[in-house]
């Protein structure tokens, strides 16, 4: 463990430097307009592409969650979890280029629910993508306020607060391309030392016997039937909760064109893979060296850091703090301008003047953080955080994502199906231990697959039933999908780009 004033002076440097360097950048483009505010539109090169998509999606939680799975789920599962991480560009190639084509002039997810479902729906996904944006940023400050607390034994409040005024202040006050501009700094600082970490971490555990008794613990065997259901929860669940991230949707509007925007993708998953896994076997290295055991919390919830109190070197803690206030900072700033900017879109488009909506979208921002920042220093597992996101993503994402594609989808449709799937997964959703049934119990266990796969099959069925029904019975109504093209215009012109 480092000394906690060594820890609180690196946490005060590293957080005045990335405020410093964002609310400077920020001051030169104070004239900016609010399509560059919420988009940046089809400015960003492929290397940037890269680096604001990878550290869009990777925050300080990949020094915790994979670990907690591996450690809990065994190898198999870190194999869902790197597939599922490699899933959301995937996803992205898919929905981007058709949200491209249909809505060249779009900004969010939630400004294509309103054209396509109507307003209802529009307000219900709002809401729902709010609840989940809010629970990714606590998931987040939880983990830095975790990972900085086990490094340095500095109080947990005092973290969660630094990072979040930090982050609020730059983000708030510069939008999209501040985000972007710290995203690419922080992307070409963290993965060196990331890569740093991980061969030094191999050479240290390839010294030991962790590896053979953890193959004597099960978690390297591929027989493990939990594993595979975990592995399918995390797919199911990354996945879908990611189709409603308000970054990513920027993030397609913001890339050059369409064959920029799939090689950053590409890009992002030959990363995502190999960085999602290796993490995640920490975890088992750690169970391994005896550090923690499955399912004992908390302890099992920082394995990583569990594994480098007993193993690493002082130096690889001091580059453990470096990167888990990096990644913290580069993931929350992504996650607060996606719903400030969210908001000020959706505001747009009922008519609110361009200095009115600026002000609007960084009270935003302030307001989701707060409460975010108080729930982040009670110090809950940030997987069983994550999972709860997930599981309402399960249970939309198919009716939303079904209308890009089909014009018989409608609006009470996607309320209905997005609806039951909820309430039935939530009734096989578990307790934090991830084995215990809150209400109902799943047949022959596997309690968190059945609260994932009932939602994301039940509201699929549902899905697949409404454009059916729709068919049979009005087959002369359908959506025009031009009246996205039509419908949706810029919110006022962009600036010229000067970074």
């Amino acid at each position: 463990m480092l000394d906690t004033t060594i820890g609180i002076v690196t946490l005060i440097i590293v957080c005045a430097v990335f405020l410093v360097l964002g609310v400077t950048f920020s001051w030169r483009r104070r004239g900016q307009s609010v399509e560059d505010y919420t988009v940046s539109r089809n400015h960003a090169p492929t290397n940037v592409g890269i680096a604001t998509l990878v550290a869009s999606m990777f925050g300080t939680w990949v020094l915790l969650s994979p670990g907690e799975t591996g450690a809990n789920f065994g190898i198999i599962s870190l194999v869902g979890y790197a597939i599922g991480m490699a899933g959301i560009p995937v996803l992205y190639m898919f929905v981007g280029s058709r949200i491209r084509r249909l809505m060249p002039n779009g900004h969010s997810i939630t400004e294509y629910v309103r054209h396509r479902f109507g307003l209802i729906p529009f307000l219900t996904i709002f809401l729902a993508i709010i609840f989940v944006m809010g629970i990714f940023i606590t998931a987040e400050l939880t983990a830095i306020t975790a990972a900085v607390t086990i490094l340095t034994d500095s109080p947990g409040w005092a973290t969660a607060i630094a990072v979040g005024i930090v982050v609020i202040a730059y983000t708030a006050y510069g939008g999209l391309r501040t985000s972007i501009y710290t995203d690419r700094i922080q992307f070409w600082i963290l993965i060196p030392i990331l890569l740093l970490l991980v061969v030094v971490a191999a050479v240290l555990m390839g010294n030991t016997t962790a590896w053979s008794e953890a193959r004597q613990s099960g978690l390297l065997s591929a027989n493990s039937s939990g594993s595979y259901f975990f592995a399918i929860v995390l797919i199911i669940g990354i996945v879908a909760s990611n189709a409603f991230h308000p970054g990513m949707w920027q993030r397609v509007y913001t890339v050059r064109d369409q064959q920029v925007l799939n090689r950053s993708l590409w890009g992002a998953v030959a990363i995502a893979i190999p960085l999602t896994f290796l993490m995640g076997m920490a975890g088992i290295a750690a169970v391994g060296n005896g550090s923690v055991e499955p399912f004992v919390y908390p302890e099992v919830a920082a394995a990583l850091f569990a594994l480098a109190g007993d193993v690493f070197p002082l130096w690889m803690h001091f580059l453990m703090l470096i990167c888990a206030l990096m990644l913290a900072m580069s993931t929350l700033d992504t996650l607060m301008n996606g719903i400030a900017s969210g908001v000020a879109v959706d505001l747009a488009g009922f008519g609110i003047q361009r200095n009115s909506l600026m002000i609007l979208a960084r009270a935003v921002t302030v307001i989701v953080a707060i409460p975010a920042i108080i729930v982040a220093s009670q110090g809950h597992s940030v997987l069983y955080v994550f999972l709860i996101a997930d599981l309402l993503g399960a249970a939309i994402v198919v009716p939303v994502l079904a209308g890009l594609y089909s014009r018989r989808m409608t609006g009470w449709g996607v309320l209905v199906a997005g609806g039951v799937g909820i309430v039935i997964g939530a009734l096989y959703y578990p307790k934090p231990d991830l084995l215990s049934p809150w209400a109902l119990a799943a047949p022959g266990g596997g309690q968190m697959f059945w609260a994932f796969a009932s939602a994301l099959v039940i509201s699929s069925i549902i899905t697949f039933v409404v454009i059916l029904a729709r068919r049979a019975v009005a087959p002369a109504q359908e959506f025009d999908f031009s009246v996205l093209d039509s419908s949706v215009s810029l919110i006022d012109s962009p600036s010229a780009a000067n970074d």
